[in-house]
């Protein structure tokens, strides 16, 4: 037992002191931002992004006090503890953003459009009575590249109307606009005459659903925070000067800041029990930490170029370097839209066509998502060590991009109208070149790695099915690795 309480002592205050200076630095740095210098920034900055760097960089702080955790089986670490303390941290800041919003933003309610006050302060009205002029209205249609993968392809049309007090004040200018989404997704594989026709189906359906919509039945609003949306309609009605107040219905009854303090209570308690609870089974050690064993400094001295290693690093670098740039680029780096991606450098036929030709270089180092350059990445790293110590840097340098650059060709001869990005089929060359390696030096010797690649392709073209994900850039790419092995090896 008294073991047990020198492993809490070690984990539990600085878990406790980052969970509490992680929420408040937060907390304060959008106080002020936002409602003392009413400096606006996209929600989802205050509501993730930030809580998720600050997140990572309080942990990164606590990890040594990890140490003292013993594992009976050496091969594992508190790699789980530490990871179970991120999630923590991260709900925590993301719970006490929302419970931000609903503190300090008011809600009122009004008889009419008139009485509306432009306070930054209000982010909820109840109107009782109001008139949309939809003949006022304006759209725009839009689609994004979603899906885990890549592989669906979300419609979105963006409607917005003014609101007046009644259908006799529509000859004054309005302030105040309603506005509304509404979206469909479809396969990305789906040939264009099949896109077109969905798309022209759904924006029949839309038209119709705005034309028959009773809007005097709508009462509760929220007003639009900035965001990607806001821009769209803010782009639609002119409201350069930020001075028009956006609302868009809200169908049920928003949680309150009592319920998001309440709800980040609990979450705190019971990840806390949690944690208390598992390390009884795990014991105890005493450590003196040594920056030569800090695991994190190791990770941070694989990602640095150096002599001898020099691509894999680089090549990691610059996929997360466009991934952040695109972001800084007000691209949504969640689901971002076709147009986006094909402006800042994704694979194009129709774009190649009219000779743009780098894009086949800045389509590999383009992901759609966080989870997207996150897997390729690992994927990225674990094999690329491998080949690395078969064929050497330059070889492995040569088997990524000339697989990169054949696979995309092979996508292109497949697909018309073709859309589409990521390292993939330059990544599968390399998985590629190991089951080449490992065929040509026998199969006896090297069964396990030519089971592992070859699974791995099957199990991805298994999942590409499911999915509708571009298997012809994992096929392609891992032939052409396996091919260029096969080269680099008899030529050896």
């Amino acid at each position: 037992m008294k073991n047990y309480f020198k492993k809490v002592k070690s984990i539990l205050p600085a878990l406790l002191l980052a969970i509490l200076i992680s929420t408040l630095i937060c907390f304060f740095l959008r106080y002020i931002i936002e409602l003392k210098l009413e400096i606006d920034i996209k929600i989802i900055t205050w509501e993730f992004i930030i809580p998720f760097f600050i997140s990572v960089f309080s942990v990164i702080l606590i990890r040594k006090k990890f140490l003292v955790l013993q594992f009976k089986n050496k091969e594992k670490d508190n790699f789980i503890y530490i990871l179970i303390s991120w999630i923590l941290i991260l709900f925590l800041m993301i719970i006490s953003q929302n419970f931000f919003t609903k503190h300090f933003y008011k809600s009122i309610n009004i008889k009419e459009v008139s009485e509306i006050k432009f306070d930054r302060s209000i982010s909820n009205y109840k109107i009782n009575k109001l008139y949309v002029d939809e003949s006022q209205g304006k759209g725009d249609f839009q689609t994004k590249i979603v899906g885990r993968n890549g592989d669906k392809l979300q419609m979105q049309i963006f409607f917005i109307a003014p609101i007046f007090k009644d259908s006799g004040s529509v000859k004054n200018i309005s302030k105040v606009w309603y506005s509304e989404i509404k979206d469909s997704t479809i396969s990305y594989s789906l040939s264009n005459q099949k896109k077109e026709a969905a798309s022209k189906k759904f924006i029949q359906n839309t038209l119709h659903y705005f034309t028959k919509k009773d809007f005097s039945k709508e009462h509760n609003f929220e007003k639009l925070f900035e965001s990607d949306e806001k821009e769209t309609f803010d782009k639609l009605i002119g409201n350069h000067d930020k001075s028009a107040l956006i609302l868009k219905p809200v169908i049920n009854k928003s949680k309150n800041a009592n319920s998001f303090l309440y709800l980040y209570l609990k979450i705190l308690g019971g990840g806390l029990l949690i944690m208390l609870f598992s390390l009884i089974f795990i014991p105890y050690k005493e450590v003196e930490y040594k920056k030569k064993n800090d695991e994190f400094l190791s990770i941070l001295n694989f990602l640095i170029p150096k002599k001898g290693s020099y691509f894999l690093p680089t090549i990691i670098n610059l996929n997360i370097i466009y991934y952040v740039v695109l972001g800084l680029l007000q691209v949504d780096i969640f689901y971002p839209r076709t147009e986006d991606l094909v402006l800042y450098g994704a694979v194009s036929s129709e774009k190649i066509g009219q000779g743009e030709i780098w894009r086949f270089l800045s389509g590999m180092f383009m992901h759609g998502s966080l989870p997207h350059i996150v897997y390729n990445m690992f994927t990225l790293a674990i094999a690329a060590i491998f080949t690395k110590e078969i064929f050497g840097e330059k070889r492995l340098a040569v088997i990524y991009f000339i697989s990169g650059f054949l696979s995309t060709i092979a996508t292109l001869y497949f697909h018309n109208n073709y859309v589409g990005l990521g390292a993939s089929g330059a990544i599968f060359g390399i998985i590629g070149a190991l089951f080449g390696a490992g065929i040509i030096d026998g199969f006896k010797e090297n069964k396990s790695v030519i089971f592992i690649t070859f699974g791995y392709l099957l199990l991805n073209l298994l999942f590409g099915l499911i999915t509708n994900s571009d298997n012809i850039a994992h096929i392609s790419g891992f032939l052409f690795g396996a091919l260029l092995s096969w080269l680099f090896l008899k030529n050896k």
